[in-house]
C-alpha cells in the first residue's frame, strides 16, 4: 500500500526476486511530494535488481551509480522509479486506490478501499507514509506519528550562473533561530544547474493549527500553499531578505512572493515493531523522521532490500516478516532518535 518513492522501491526489489506484488496508490495522476533527497545510488540499484537499474540510471544519468549519496530532485527519483516498476511485468500500479481498512487471516492479509474493494494477498506491505492506515493494524497501541514542533518550507530555484558545477551539499546555514539547507540538484546530464532548499521554522506552529494541518500531537495533513495566508508568504519572503546570504537569498525571496513553496509540518515515529503477522511497515510508516537526518528515502530503500531478501524462496509469510523485523528495527529506532535530540532542540520542546 503506497506508491511513492518507498512503495515503488519495493514493488522493484521484489521483482527482482521474482516475486510479484499489486500497489495500491491512493492519487491518480501523482504530483510534487518532495524537493531535494539524497540517494545512495549503489544501494538503491542492488535493491532494486538488474533491470530496474538499467533503467533508473538511463533517467538519473551516471552519479546514480555512485557510492556516496547525492542530491537528485524528488521528482526525477520518483519518475525514475515510476517508469521502472510501469514496466515490469510483475508490478501492478492501481491508482486511485484510497484504503481504508487492513486486515488478515491465517491464510491471508488483505486492504479494503474506500468504494468498497477489499484486495488480497500473502501480505500486505505498509508504505503509506507518515499518516499510515496500516501502521493501526501493526501497533494498535501507538497508531500515529507525532508533531515535531517545526515545519520546513521546501523550495527548488536555479543556481545562480557562478555557481553552476557545484556538487555535493548539502550545506546549512543559521538564520538567528531558523535553519537553511541547500541541496545543489544533480540532473541526467550531470549538470548542476538547480538547487532546492528547505528553510527549518519553528515559529509557525499556531499558523499551522489554526488552519487544521496540526491537531494536538498529530499532523493531520500536508497543507496546501493556497491554505497560507497571503500575509505570512509575505512576511517569510521579508524575513528570507534578511536571514540568508546570496546566492540563496534572492532565489528563496522569489519562491516565496511566487508561491512557489512546499509548506511541510515536520512528523516523527519511533517505532516499537514493525510487523504483525502478514502485515509490516516501511519507510515513512515505519520510521518517519526529521528531513535533517538526511536519510529518508536511503531507509525505505534499506527496508526494500530487507523485504526482498526475508520474502525470497519462503514458505512462511510469518516468519518472513519476523526476520524483517529483526534486520531492521534497531536501525529503524537509532536513525529516528538521532532525528529526535535535533528536533527537541530546534523547536525547544
Amino acid at each position: 500500500m503506497g506508491g511513492s518513492l518507498g512503495g515503488l522501491t519495493t514493488a522493484l526489489a521484489l521483482a527482482s526476486k521474482g516475486l510479484a506484488s499489486t500497489v495500491l496508490e491512493r492519487t491518480a495522476g501523482r504530483t510534487q511530494r518532495g524537493v531535494a533527497i539524497l540517494v545512495a545510488g549503489a544501494r538503491l540499484h542492488a535493491a532494486v535488481g538488474a533491470t530496474a537499474r538499467d533503467a533508473v540510471a538511463e533517467a538519473l544519468g551516471p552519479s546514480s551509480m555512485s557510492r556516496h549519496s547525492l542530491p537528485h530532485a524528488w521528482w526525477d527519483v520518483y519518475s525514475a522509479l515510476r517508469s521502472a516498476a510501469d514496466a515490469e511485468p510483475l508490478v501492478t500500479i492501481v491508482e486511485g486506490a484510497h484504503v481504508v481498512e487492513a486486515g488478515q487471516s491465517d491464510t491471508s492479509a488483505s486492504a479494503r478501499t474506500r468504494d468498497g474493494v477489499t484486495w488480497t494477498a500473502d501480505v500486505l506491505l505498509g508504505a503509506d507514509g507518515y499518516r499510515s492506515v496500516v501502521r493501526r493494524h501493526v501497533d494498535a497501541l501507538r497508531p500515529a506519528a507525532e508533531y515535531a514542533g517545526y515545519v520546513v518550507w521546501l523550495g527548488e530555484s536555479e543556481l545562480p550562473p557562478r555557481y553552476r558545477g557545484r556538487a555535493g551539499g548539502p550545506d546549512f546555514f543559521d538564520g538567528g533561530g531558523d535553519m537553511l539547507a541547500v541541496y545543489p540538484l544533480i540532473d541526467r546530464a550531470e549538470r548542476v544547474t538547480r538547487f532546492g532548499w528547505g528553510w527549518f521554522d519553528p515559529h509557525h506552529d499556531a499558523l499551522l493549527r489554526g488552519i487544521g494541518a496540526v491537531d494536538g500531537t498529530e499532523v493531520t495533513r500536508t497543507p496546501r500553499t493556497s491554505d497560507i495566508p497571503d500575509e505570512t508568504l509575505a512576511a517569510m519572503a521579508e524575513a528570507g531578505g534578511r536571514k540568508w546570504a546570496e546566492p540563496w537569498r534572492t532565489a528563496v525571496v522569489r519562491a516565496f512572493r511566487d508561491h512557489e513553496v512546499i509548506a511541510t509540518p515536520i512528523t516523527e515515529y519511533l517505532p516499537d515493531r514493525v510487523v504483525n503477522g502478514r502485515i509490516a511497515l516501511l519507510g515513512d510508516a515505519a520510521h518517519a523522521q526529521t528531513p535533517m537526518t538526511g536519510a529518508g528515502f536511503q531507509e525505505a530503500v534499506a527496508d526494500a532490500e530487507a523485504l526482498a531478501e526475508a520474502l525470497d524462496g519462503t514458505d512462511s509469510p510469518e516468519k518472513a516478516l519476523q526476520q524483517y523485523e529483526l534486520t531492521r528495527l534497531a536501525g529503524m529506532r537509532s536513525r529516528v532518535s538521532g532525528g529526535q535530540s535535533f528536533s527537541r532542540s530546534f523547536a525547544g520542546r
